[in-house]
C-alpha cells in the first residue's frame, strides 16, 4: 500500500492530513480521475471508501472544478442503488471525498470470476441500475462512464449500486468542456459520446446496454485492438443481436438489450424508468408453482436419496451376516424397503392427482422449480469464496472416505477366526468398525446431499418425473382416483403463464407471442395495484386538509383523486378478467377442446389493454 500511495501522494502526508478522523487501510482500485482506498471513520466507527484526486491533476483548475462538481452532485443523491457521498476533505493540498463502503465486488470482477450472469440475476441488476440512472437523469446528471467496474454488487443483499460519478456532469453545464468530451471507457461509449457530441441520459442507457450484453455473454458487442477501433465500431457498426450469443434469453430481455444498443438515441428507451418498467414484466411473469408440487419435489428427492443409500448399504450388510437364514431375512428387508420407497413415490403422485393436478401441471411446476434452483446455485457460485468452499468440500469427502477405509481395514485385521466358524474381535476392533461405518455413512450423505452431484441427481430425477416414465407412473397413481372438490385444482392454482409453459414446444411456437401478451398484462395489473395504493394514500393526505386552502379547491383535488382511483380499479379488473379468459382458453387448448386460433384471438383482445 505504501508504494501505491507514494506514487500519488507521500504516505506520511496522507496519513497526517486525514488523521485523526480517518485511518487508511488498503487500496480498493483506481480510475482515470483518482484512486480509492478503504479507510475507517474513527468518529462514527464505520468503514468508508475515500477517493483521492491526483495532485498533478488537482493543480489544473478545470479538472479540480470537475472533481468538486462531481462531489456536490453525488453528495446530493439519496438512492438505494447509488453509493452515497458522506463528506469532502481538502487539507494541505490533498483533495478527496468520503463515500459509503460497499462490502462486495464490482460486476466486472463477478463476471470474470464466475462467468455470464443467469437470467434472473441479470434482469434484477439491470433493473436496479436503470432505477439509479433514472434518478440521476431526473436531476439533470449524466454519468458518462457506465461500465461493469462502476457497478458494485453488495455482498449481503446482492443489490446493484452505481458509483464513480467522477466524470458526471450536468446536462446544462458548459463551463467544463475544456476537460474534453471523450471522457469515458471506449468499450462502453455511446455513438454520440464517441463522436464528441452532446450527450443526455440516453447515452448512459446505451452504455448500460453494452454492460448488459457483456454480463449476459461475457463478451463485448464489438471487438477491437485499439481505442480508435472501439470508437469507430460504436459509431458505424450495428451491434449483433444478443440472442445470437445467448439463445436461451427470453425475447423480452434480448429485445430490451438490442433496443438499448440502437445507434439512434430516439430508438432506444428514452428513460431509465421506461427500461425498468419493461424489465418488471419479466420479473412479474415468473411462473407460479403450487405448494403441493413443491412438496412433492422435496419428498421425491428424499425418496431417491434413500434409495441410493439402500443400494450402497445392501452389499455391506450382506457381507456382515452369516447363514442362509440371515441372507433371506436381509434380502426380504431390502426388497420391502424398496417397495416402501416406490409406494411412497406413488402416494405423492396420487395426492397430486386427488387435488386435480395433471402430469402437465407437474411437469410445468418441476421445470419452474429447476429454474429457481439454477438461479440459486448461480448466486452461490458468485460468492467470492465459492471455489475455496468447493475444494474444502471435496477434501472433506476424500479425507472421510480414506479415514473410514483405514478404520475398517484395522477392524478386519484385528478379527480372529473361531474354530466353530465366525470371528471374534477385540473392543478396539469393534470401535474401529463402528467409527468406520459411521464415518462412511456421514461422508456418503454429505456427498449425496449437496454440491454438483446433487444438482445432477436433481436433473435426472426431474427428467424421470417429466418424461414418459413419469407420465406412466402418474397415470398409474391417478387410476380410480376421485378428485376432492375442496382441494385447489390445477387450473385455479396455475396462472396462464405456467399453463402456457406446460404446452408442447410446437404448440408454443404456433401461439407466437401470446406469452409476451400475458407477461405485459400481468405487469400492467401489478402497476395498477401500486397506482391504486398511491392514489389512496394521496386521498387520505388530501382529506386531512391544509390550512389556507380553499374548501372548493380541496374538494376538487379529492374528487379528481377518487376518479383516478376508480379508473385504475376498473382497468385493473378488466385486465384481470382478460387474464382469466386467456387462462381458460389455454386450458381448453391443453385439453384438446380449444384451438390455437382461439387463444391468439383472446390475446389480441388482451393486447388492447396493454398501456402504450
Amino acid at each position: 500500500m505504501a508504494a501505491t500511495i507514494a506514487s500519488m501522494i507521500p504516505e506520511g502526508e496522507v496519513r497526517d492530513a486525514l488523521a485523526p478522523h480517518y485511518i487508511l487501510e488498503k487500496e480498493l482500485g483506481r480510475g482515470g480521475m483518482g484512486a480509492v482506498y478503504l479507510a475507517r471513520d474513527v468518529r462514527l466507527e464505520r468503514p468508508v471508501a475515500i477517493k483521492f484526486f491526483p495532485p498533478e491533476l488537482a493543480a489544473r483548475p478545470e479538472l479540480r472544478a470537475r472533481f468538486l462538481q462531481e462531489t456536490r452532485t453525488a453528495a446530493s443523491f439519496s438512492h438505494p442503488n447509488i453509493v452515497p457521498v458522506h463528506a469532502v476533505e481538502e487539507r494541505d493540498g490533498i483533495l478527496c471525498f468520503v463515500m459509503g463502503y460497499v462490502d462486495g465486488e464490482t460486476l466486472g470482477k463477478r463476471i470474470a470470476r464466475a462467468g455470464p450472469l443467469p437470467i434472473g440475476e441479470a434482469v434484477r441488476l439491470l433493473q436496479e441500475s436503470a432505477w439509479a440512472l433514472s434518478y440521476a437523469h431526473g436531476r439533470g446528471i449524466v454519468h458518462r462512464d457506465v461500465k461493469p467496474d462502476n457497478i458494485l454488487i453488495d455482498r449481503g443483499s446482492g443489490r446493484a449500486m452505481i458509483t464513480d460519478f467522477g466524470i458526471a456532469r450536468s446536462q446544462e453545464a458548459s463551463g467544463l468542456t475544456m476537460v474534453g468530451e471523450l471522457i469515458g471507457t471506449p468499450q462502453f461509449m455511446s455513438p454520440e459520446q464517441a463522436s464528441g457530441e452532446k450527450v443526455d441520459g440516453r447515452s448512459d442507457l446505451y452504455s448500460l446496454g453494452v454492460v448488459a450484453f457483456f454480463a449476459l455473454t461475457g463478451r463485448f458487442p464489438f471487438e477491437a485492438s485499439s481505442t480508435q477501433g472501439f470508437l469507430a465500431a460504436h459509431i458505424t457498426k450495428p451491434a449483433p443481436p444478443v440472442a445470437s450469443l445467448r439463445p436461451d434469453l427470453p425475447g423480452s430481455l434480448s429485445g430490451a438489450v438490442d433496443r438499448l444498443l440502437e445507434k439512434d438515441p430516439s430508438r432506444r428507451f428514452q428513460k431509465g424508468e421506461e427500461l425498468a418498467e419493461h424489465l418488471d414484466t419479466l420479473r412479474s411473469a415468473r411462473r407460479e408453482i403450487p405448494s403441493s408440487i413443491r412438496l412433492f419435489s422435496v419428498k421425491s428427492s428424499q425418496v431417491i436419496r434413500n434409495a441410493i443409500l439402500l443400494v450402497v448399504l445392501a452389499p455391506t450388510l450382506s457381507n456382515s451376516v452369516h447363514g442362509d437364514a440371515d441372507q433371506v431375512i436381509l434380502f426380504n428387508m431390502t426388497i420391502a424397503a424398496a417397495i416402501a420407497l416406490a409406494f411412497q413415490a406413488l402416494g405423492g403422485l396420487r395426492e397430486l392427482a386427488a387435488q386435480g393436478f395433471s402430469h402437465d401441471d407437474l411437469r410445468a411446476g418441476l421445470l419452474a422449480i429447476a429454474d429457481e434452483q439454477e438461479e440459486a446455485r448461480a448466486l452461490l457460485r458468485a460468492a467470492p469464496d465459492w471455489k475455496e468452499r468447493r475444494q474444502r468440500r471435496w477434501w472433506f469427502i476424500a479425507g472421510g472416505l480414506i479415514i473410514a477405509a483405514i478404520l475398517i481395514t484395522i477392524s478386519l485385521r484385528l478379527r480372529v477366526p473361531m474354530l466353530r466358524g465366525g470371528y471374534r474381535s477385540p473392543m478396539t476392533g469393534i470401535i474401529a468398525a463402528a467409527l468406520g461405518a459411521s464415518l462412511t455413512m456421514v461422508t456418503l450423505v454429505y456427498a449425496i446431499a449437496g454440491g454438483g452431484g446433487a444438482a445432477r441427481l436433481d436433473a435426472k430425477l426431474r427428467r424421470l418425473w417429466t418424461g414418459a416414465i413419469g407420465k406412466r407412473w402418474f397415470d398409474l397413481a391417478a387410476r380410480r382416483i376421485r378428485t376432492r372438490p375442496v382441494a385447489r385444482t390445477a387450473s385455479a392454482e396455475l396462472g396462464p403463464m405456467t399453463i402456457f409453459d406446460a404446452l408442447t414446444k410446437d404448440t408454443r411456437r404456433e401461439l407466437g407471442d401470446v406469452n409476451r401478451v400475458i407477461a405485459a398484462l400481468v405487469s400492467a395489473q401489478n402497476e395498477l395495484v401500486l397506482r391504486e395504493a398511491r392514489l389512496k394514500s394521496s386521498q387520505e393526505e388530501a382529506s386531512r386538509g391544509t390550512a389556507g386552502v380553499a374548501t372548493d379547491s380541496l374538494e376538487r383535488v379529492i374528487t379528481e383523486l377518487n376518479q383516478a382511483q376508480s379508473a385504475a380499479a376498473e382497468r385493473r379488473e378488466s385486465i384481470g378478467a382478460q387474464l382469466e379468459r386467456l387462462r381458460l382458453e389455454l386450458i381448453r387448448l391443453k385439453s384438446g377442446v380449444g384451438t390455437a386460433a382461439e387463444v391468439k384471438a383472446e390475446a389480441e383482445r388482451g393486447r388492447t389493454l396493454i398501456p402504450g
